[in-house]
């Protein structure tokens, strides 16, 4: 059985932008799972910080 994760536009840019910052090569899975917990975390950082700031 095969997985598909279907990918938001912004968590499509995130990632991108993920591998750019750290020049990862999205083409190695191991290069693709760490961009996309990189970018999961992060983001979910970035929404605890403006809850906690009360936005």
């Amino acid at each position: 059985m095969a997985y598909v994760i279907i990918k938001s536009p912004e968590r499509q840019a995130l990632e991108r932008r993920v591998a750019d910052t750290f020049y990862a090569r999205t083409g190695r899975p191991e290069d693709a799972d760490a961009v996309s917990v990189i970018a999961a975390r992060s983001q979910e950082a970035y929404d605890e910080m403006k809850r906690m700031e009360g936005n």
